[in-house]
């Protein structure tokens, strides 16, 4: 199965795993499983982080994604400009920030499983977002 991380779950793999469910440990600790990362969430941690709204523990944005690459097998979703001009036919509103509305319609175009706990984004399901946590 191939699953796209949520950039909070990125996060709490990175510094607080014990946030991330049994079920969503098992999925990454599966080695049949693949992964990828936004680059949406490369985007949106460069944001917070120069804005100080996050505290990465003494470390920068590359330091993070360094790490990902030397301990965490994954792979980078491109931002395609298919998905940036599609993006209106994601017409259901449960979830307003637009970070995650471009990575759920990246994991529906790309028909990818998204790994987050946050629960307005499993409302996405009834048109066709797969869901883990």
């Amino acid at each position: 199965m191939k699953y796209l991380i949520d950039t909070h779950t990125l996060l709490w793999i990175a510094y607080d795993d014990h946030k991330i469910s049994k079920n969503v440990i098992n999925i990454l600790n599966d080695t049949k499983n693949e992964f990828v990362i936004s680059v949406v969430s490369v985007w949106e941690i460069n944001i917070k982080f120069s804005l100080g709204k996050l505290l990465l523990k003494d470390k920068t944005p590359t330091h993070l994604f360094e790490g990902f690459d030397k301990y965490f097998k994954c792979d980078y979703l491109d931002l395609k400009l298919e998905d940036t001009l599609s993006l209106h036919n994601l017409k259901i509103f449960h979830h307003k920030d637009p970070f995650d509305r471009m990575m759920i319609w990246q994991a529906i175009q790309n028909d990818l499983t998204f790994i987050t706990d946050d629960t307005s984004i499993h409302k996405y399901t009834d048109i066709g977002l797969k869901v883990e946590w």
